[in-house]
């Protein structure tokens, strides 16, 4: 399993324990028709390349969307929506997902779904963020060296010949 599969399937998990009373929590639907409200349906809507490592892996910095809706014909579905969407922001707050290859959440918003001139009426909000998460594996081409003691030397008294110059940390107070 890649670790885009694990991280989806670790994301859909965890909306799941954290609001049992959502009817549906889906990613990477084909539609958002015939669904059961409330729901969350939830999707990578972009990757760009994030700050390298230096341990072999890329670093991707994901997009993350989901929709939150609920009934349109509840009296107060517009404010449903709402607290839906604050319940999933509060939710993704330092939220890695349990995973050791995503960073937490960060860039975290939510507005309502539809056009700009009837915010008020929408049974659907928009949640988005940002992580960064790591992709393959953790590659070390030098070979292992064996512990040993961090000692500091001092220029011009360092190298062949200077071995009693240098201090451990500890000797340096």
């Amino acid at each position: 399993m890649n670790e885009l599969t694990q991280l989806q399937a670790a994301i859909t998990s965890t909306i799941k324990a954290a609001m049992p009373h959502l009817h549906t929590v889906e990613a990477f639907p084909k539609a958002l028709d015939g669904s059961s409200e409330p729901a969350i349906y939830l999707a990578i809507i972009g990757l760009d390349q994030g700050p390298d490592p230096g341990d072999g892996r890329s670093c991707m910095r994901a997009t993350f969307e989901a929709r939150a809706l609920v009934d349109p014909s509840l009296a107060q579905a517009p404010l449903q929506a709402a607290i839906l969407a604050a319940q999933l922001i509060e939710l993704l707050r330092c939220q890695h997902w349990a995973l050791d290859f995503v960073e937490g959440a960060t860039a975290v918003s939510a507005k309502p779904a539809g056009t700009s001139a009837e915010p008020v009426q929408s049974a659907e909000w928009i949640v988005q963020w940002q992580q960064l998460i790591y992709l393959g594996q953790e590659q070390w081409p030098w070979p292992n060296q064996p512990p040993g003691t961090l000692v500091l030397g001092f220029s011009p008294d360092i190298g062949p010949g200077h071995e009693a110059d240098y201090q451990s940390p500890e000797q340096m107070e």
